[in-house]
């Protein structure tokens, strides 16, 4: 239960069977490569030696993939498979890479693209014609009413037509001006939208000038109608165009659709050419000469000899040298775990990976994890609830590693919550009346509270002997004195003087002054060293009483552990409210059709908002109050060069 012990590695190897032996590693999963180009100052480069570079096949893969990617978007648009829940449960589909190399080849994408290609673009076609037909219709709509088609107001010979808008206040002003003005004249108000109104004139030619002056003074705006026949007939031809537009646009949906079952096989194709772009974007860490690559990668300790059989498997002509890391190395991380701890490695990742000279704090936070969350949510059924369904799924549905540590994580906090539930006699929050085996939280709170606190002082001792213990393995004995051991004296000392004050305890009774005194020397103590790295006595003195101060962080650790007290009894009562409105049913009709509902749905939200701050405050302890008294994290994770298997899962040949 550590940090895997990591190697460097760096490989000679023959320009010709570079892709072969990438395709091995990628399968291996074990090698993560480490990028010679950075380390090349390009103005000094030997001729012979350069960074490797391969940016044309990389965009022939990307642009093929993204083909892919268009047609699966493309179908996956209109087509929506149904699925059952045996579907969704079954396994993934098995290739070995050779096989999926054929299966690429042999796939027909690239004619899918091209008929998708060519269908969506008269999809876009037909939507941008349709646009255009039903904008022509909302700018005709208002000149519907006028029969006359529009070529025919500009063909007559003597007189002149006007068509266009003027505001609707101004009609009946606009009409006795005009009558009044120009005798002989045709006016007609075809239509109001708004506070417009849309008018045709006709006048004759001699008195043009006349009316323009009118209409200028009325505000008109002339109407851009680039028409021949009247609106109405240009309406009813366009309505017949869409309607075949769309027709079409029904069609060409339907042919798309009957691509629906290219779609599994094009996400195959898809993965399997992000596979190859992946290979080809690893090959620019290394670096080459006309004839042989030059390869680093760090590699588990434990896998170098399988690592050199990979290689074997496919050339005898290499050469490989194995170095332990440098204190100059940034050595990726790797945790290493057994099967109960393994799936906490996502609280300590969440926080940060542990650097390679520090301890993995997995195994050291598991435990109180277990207790703390238990603690806050301490209800027997609802763990019962989470064990059955995360067992289910543990059994039952195909999950990747990683969600499937997830998913184990909360099996086992499901086993606390339902101790934690027996002890204070909660099954679903009171809606089964079952006695406490300890005792029932909301009737003891205040000492709920002191347990609590009792286990958040263990914590942060647990913590600071970790600290003291990692200082000792690096010879720092008097750091572990001065950093832990005056911190366990003095806090230890103001806890026992407080409890002889506050509480009447006889034991401490007759040793209340050696216990003040010994308070005292561990404050003095700490004053003296807490500011050693500083030069001057002022200043070793100034950072000493600073360093004192930390006290009170550590009164502020413990009262952050009175959450535990409060998130259980959090969960009670909000759980007992709900059994509380639902006993305000009764036993009649309504109380049989409400009662399950308001229990399943109020529980259920219950449940799930309650783990979440349970998950949510119980890392919290980890990260703040356990976390900071002696771990520092920071470490890059181990990401080797591994297979894409998001939709198939490839095997080994």
């Amino acid at each position: 239960m550590a940090i895997v012990k990591m190697n460097k590695f760096s490989l000679l190897v023959f320009k010709s069977v570079k892709d072969e032996l990438l395709q091995k590693f990628q399968g291996f999963s074990k090698v993560q490569f480490i990028d010679l180009g950075e380390d090349i100052d390009t103005k000094k480069e030997v001729d012979y030696v350069k960074a490797y570079a391969d940016t044309t096949s990389i965009i022939e893969l990307e642009s093929s993939q993204s083909k892919v990617k268009f047609s699966i978007d493309t179908i996956s648009k209109y087509w929506s498979p149904k699925s059952s829940i045996k579907d969704k449960l079954k396994e993934k589909p098995n290739f070995s890479y050779s096989e999926l190399k054929v299966f690429e080849r042999s796939s027909d994408w690239e004619n899918v693209y091209d008929i998708l290609r060519s269908k969506e673009d008269r999809l876009n076609s037909i939507n941008n014609e349709i646009s255009k037909l039903m904008a022509d219709i909302d700018i005709l709509n208002p000149w519907k009413s006028l029969d006359a088609p529009l070529r025919e107001l500009d063909s007559v010979k003597t007189a002149a037509s006007f068509l266009g808008t003027i505001p609707r206040n101004l009609k009946d002003s606009f009409r006795e001006e005009i009558e009044s003005s120009i005798k002989e004249c045709y006016l007609e108000n075809i239509s109001e939208v708004g506070e417009e109104l849309n008018i045709l004139l006709l006048v004759y030619k001699d008195k043009i000038e006349k009316v323009e002056g009118i209409l200028r003074k009325f505000g008109f705006a002339r109407a851009n109608l680039a028409y021949k026949d009247s609106p109405k007939e240009i309406i009813s031809e366009y309505e017949g165009k869409i309607v075949s537009l769309k027709e079409e646009k029904s069609r060409i949906v339907e042919e798309i659709k009957s691509f629906g079952d290219k779609l599994e096989n094009l996400k195959i194709v898809y993965e399997y050419l992000g596979n190859e772009i992946e290979k080809a974007k690893v090959s620019e860490n290394f670096l080459n000469t006309d004839k042989v690559f030059i390869i680093n990668g760090w590699i588990p300790e434990e896998e170098k000899m399988e690592l050199e059989k990979v290689i074997k498997d496919v050339t005898e002509d290499y050469h490989i040298s194995f170095t332990e890391p440098s204190e100059e190395d940034d050595v990726p991380i790797m945790l290493k775990n057994n099967s109960a701890v393994q799936p906490f490695e996502s609280i300590t990742s969440m926080y940060s990976l542990p650097k390679y000279n520090e301890i993995d704090p997995t195994p050291l936070l598991m435990p109180f994890y277990l207790l703390f969350f238990g603690m806050m949510l301490s209800d027997a059924g609802y763990g019962l609830l989470m064990l059955i369904a995360t067992a289910l799924a543990l059994k039952f549905v195909p999950l990747e590693e990683e969600t499937r540590n997830f998913v184990k994580l909360f099996f086992y906090l499901s086993l606390p919550t339902i101790f934690w539930g027996i002890m204070y006699g909660s099954y679903f929050t009171g809606a089964i009346n079952i006695p406490a085996v300890w005792m029932k939280p909301e009737d003891n709170a205040n000492f709920i509270l002191l347990v609590s606190m009792g286990f958040g002082l263990i914590h942060v001792f647990i913590g600071l002997g970790i600290k003291a213990y990692l200082l000792i393995k690096n010879k720092l004995y008097l750091d572990a004195f001065y950093d832990v051991g005056l911190w366990y004296i003095t806090l230890v000392s103001v806890i026992l003087y407080l409890a002889g004050s506050l509480v009447n305890i006889e034991a401490l009774k007759g040793s209340m002054n050696i216990i003040k005194y010994i308070m005292f020397a561990g404050m003095i103590g700490l004053v003296l060293t807490q500011g050693r790295e500083n030069k001057g006595i002022g200043a070793k003195l100034g950072a000493g009483l600073y360093g004192l101060y930390g006290i009170t962080g550590y009164i502020g650790d413990l009262v952050s552990y009175s959450r535990l007290m409060a998130l259980g009894l959090a969960t009670g009562f909000i759980g007992g409210a709900l059994n509380l409105i639902i006993s305000f049913l009764g036993n009649g009709v309504k109380a049989w059709i409400f009662g399950p509902l308001i229990f399943v749905i109020g529980h259920t939200f219950n449940l799930l908002i309650n783990t979440l701050g349970a998950y949510v405050h119980t890392s919290r302890l980890q990260y703040v109050e356990y976390f900071g008294k002696f771990y520092e994290g920071g470490g890059k994770p181990f990401a080797p060069f591994r297979h894409i298997n998001k939709t198939i899962k490839i095997k080994a040949e």
